[in-house]
C-alpha cells in the first residue's frame, strides 16, 4: 500500500475493480452514508455497469441510509448489482418494496459484527468521503462514522472522495493516508444538507409531547440521545425553554437540535461519565449552520456506532433519557418503526433497540417512542394488535415509555393487562373508548382488582398543560 493514495478519476473505479477482482465472481462494497454519500463514485460505477465494457464482478452495496441518486437501484441492473440496505429511503425503500433491493437488519450496534473479518458481508471495497486538514495533512471520515474503520480495515480496496465541503471533525473519525489506497477529487458532489427545524413554530400535539417528556423525565445533568423527526424536534424545543443546565449528549445521529442546545449552553457534557466533557455521536446530518458548528469543534467528537450504541457506553452515562419514535404500539406494548405493514417497508431499525435494551433498568435511565396519536389520515397510531408479520423494534418484554400527545404510559413492570390498560388511556378520544372497553372485555387482559373504566390506570399521566387541541 501507498504511503499517500494515489488520485484517479472517478470513471477510474470500474477499471481498477475490474482488474484487482478479475479472479473473483462476486465482491462486497461498503458504502459510507447519509450526508456523505459518495455520489460521484455510485455514478461513475453504474454507469460503467450499463456500459457492460469490462468484465466486473456482481457488487453486493451495504451501506445505511444513502442521501441524492442512487442509480444502480434502477431496474434491470439486479443481475449486475444489488443493495443490501441497513436503513434506507428515497429510492432505496422504493427498490426494496419492489424486490430490487434487500432489506438488510441490524441495529447500530451490531454494525461491525456484520461486515467484521469473516462475517457474511466482509467487504471487498469501500467507498466514503473524507475531508482534509489544510494544517496537519490528516483526512477525517467528517459526517459519517458509523462502521467505517471496520470497513477500511478489511476492505482490500479503499476509495475515497476528497470533499472539501464537508467538515472536520474530531475523535475517532481520523484515517491516516496510509488506509486509503484511491482519491477521487474531480466531480465530487457536496455533502448533503438541509434545512434547520423551526422550533419555535411546532404543532400543538408536538409541544404537548414535548412539554410531556420534558416536564416529567428530564433534569440536569442526565445524558441525552434525540433522534431526527418533529417529536424529537419538540424535545429539543422544550427543553431549551425550559432552561436545564450541564446536559450530556450521546446519540448516534447529531442534528441541528443538539447543536441548539449546546449554543444555548444547555449541554455542557460535564456530568457525563464516559467522555467527559463532550457530545459523542457516529453520524452528523443537518444545515450547513451544523456543518460549519461541528467543524473542528472538539466538543463533538464522533465515534463509531458500535461505540456510541453500546450497552455499556450508554449504562456508565446514567442517568440517560432516549427519545425515539415509531409508526406504531399495540395494545402488548410492541413496538415497530421499519414497516408500516408487511407489505410496505420504510426505514430500518436503526438504533431504536440498542438504546432500549440499555435501559432495560430503572437505574439507567428511561427508554421513550414519542408519537402523534393519529396518522395524517387521521388513523390511530395505537392499535389492539400489530399488523401481522411485520417486524418489531421493541417487544412487549422490553420496558419502556410511551408518549403521545394525550398522555404518558409507563410501562416498566407491568402486567400485560396494566400495558394495554396505560397505552389505551393515551390513545387518541376518537379510539381511546373503544380500546379501553376492548381490553376491559377482554379476560386475555388481566385488570387490577378494582380497577373499573373512570379510573386513571397504573403508570398514566394525564397531559394536564394549557395546549389546547380538537378531539
Amino acid at each position: 500500500m501507498n504511503a499517500m493514495p494515489k488520485k484517479i478519476a472517478p470513471n477510474q473505479i470500474a477499471g481498477i475493480l475490474a482488474e484487482t477482482f478479475k479472479e473473483k465472481a462476486e465482491i462486497t462494497c461498503y458504502v459510507g452514508s447519509n450526508a456523505a454519500t459518495p455520489t460521484a463514485s455510485l455514478e461513475a460505477l453504474t454507469n460503467a455497469i450499463k456500459l457492460r465494457s469490462l468484465k466486473l464482478p456482481y457488487f453486493k452495496m451495504v451501506h445505511l441510509l444513502l442521501q441524492g441518486p442512487v442509480p444502480y437501484v434502477e431496474k434491470g441492473l439486479q443481475d449486475r448489482i444489488m443493495t443490501y440496505s441497513i436503513f434506507s429511503a428515497g429510492d432505496v425503500r422504493q427498490a426494496a418494496n419492489e424486490g430490487r433491493a434487500y432489506y438488510l437488519p441490524c441495529t447500530l450496534a451490531n454494525l461491525d459484527s456484520l461486515i467484521g473479518k469473516g462475517r457474511q458481508f466482509e467487504p471487498d471495497v469501500a467507498l466514503l468521503k473524507v475531508c482534509q486538514n489544510e494544517y496537519t495533512g490528516e483526512f477525517s471520515l467528517g459526517l459519517s462514522v458509523e462502521a467505517l474503520h471496520t470497513a477500511i480495515d478489511h476492505a482490500k480496496v479503499v476509495i475515497a472522495e476528497l470533499d472539501p465541503t464537508m467538515p472536520f471533525t474530531q475523535g475517532q473519525s481520523v484515517v491516516d493516508a496510509q488506509s486509503i489506497d484511491y482519491l477521487i477529487e474531480e466531480g465530487v458532489q457536496p455533502v448533503y444538507d438541509f434545512a434547520a427545524p423551526d422550533f419555535d413554530n411546532l404543532s400543538a400535539e408536538e409541544i404537548r409531547i414535548g412539554e410531556l417528556i420534558t416536564d416529567h423525565f428530564i433534569d440536569h445533568g442526565i445524558t441525552l440521545q434525540v433522534g431526527l423527526g418533529k417529536i424529537p424536534d419538540a424535545v429539543v424545543g422544550t427543553i431549551r425553554d425550559a432552561h436545564y443546565k450541564d446536559l450530556g449528549v450521546q446519540t448516534e445521529l447529531y442534528g441541528d437540535g443538539l447543536m441548539l442546545l449546546e449554543k444555548e449552553g444547555i449541554v455542557t457534557n460535564r456530568k457525563k461519565k464516559a467522555n467527559l466533557g463532550y457530545s459523542t455521536t457516529s453520524l452528523i446530518m443537518g444545515s450547513k449552520e451544523l456543518y460549519d458548528f461541528v467543524h473542528m469543534r472538539a466538543g463533538v467528537q464522533m465515534r463509531p456506532s458500535a461505540y456510541t450504541n453500546s450497552a455499556e457506553t450508554i449504562q456508565k452515562n446514567a442517568p440517560f433519557i432516549s427519545v425515539n419514535t415509531a409508526i406504531g404500539v399495540d395494545m402488548l406494548g410492541n413496538v415497530w418503526a421499519d414497516f408500516i405493514d408487511p407489505r410496505r417497508y420504510y426505514s430500518g431499525v436503526g438504533g431504536q433497540p440498542d438504546f432500549i435494551r440499555a435501559l432495560h433498568n430503572r437505574i439507567y435511565g428511561t427508554p421513550i417512542i414519542a408519537f402523534k396519536s393519529l396518522t395524517n389520515k387521521g388513523e390511530s397510531k395505537i392499535t389492539k394488535m400489530h399488523p401481522p408479520g411485520v417486524s418489531l423494534t421493541t417487544s412487549a418484554y422490553d420496558g419502556v415509555v410511551i408518549v403521545t400527545e394525550w398522555g404518558v404510559a409507563d410501562l416498566r413492570e407491568m402486567t400485560i393487562g396494566e400495558k394495554a390498560l396505560a397505552i389505551a388511556s393515551i390513545a387518541h378520544p376518537n379510539f381511546r373508548d373503544d380500546f379501553l372497553r376492548y381490553v376491559y372485555d377482554d379476560p386475555l387482559f388481566t385488570k387490577p382488582i378494582g380497577f373499573t373504566l373512570d379510573k386513571t390506570p397504573r403508570g398514566v399521566i394525564p397531559y394536564d398543560g394549557s395546549v389546547k387541541l380538537d378531539g
